[in-house]
């Protein structure tokens, strides 16, 4: 299976891969600001374990900043 992650296209993954596996991987800590866009249909870290990702699906890394 291939991803974009980022804007860039991924190297091969398995086939039952969650958001949660892609963020360990990529030594990615699963932070309270942290939601996973797949397809731009975002992900809080509740979900990340238990939403598989699917060859060809567009993955956005977004963090969540107040400010003012």
């Amino acid at each position: 299976m291939r991803l974009i992650v980022d804007c860039v296209f991924s190297d091969e993954y398995p086939d039952k891969f969650t958001i949660g596996d892609l963020l360990r991987l990529k030594d990615v800590e699963p932070v309270p600001w942290l939601v996973v866009g797949i397809n731009n249909v975002f992900y809080r870290n509740n979900k990340f374990d238990e939403t598989y990702l699917h060859d060809g699906d567009k993955v956005d890394l977004v963090y969540i900043r107040g400010g003012g």
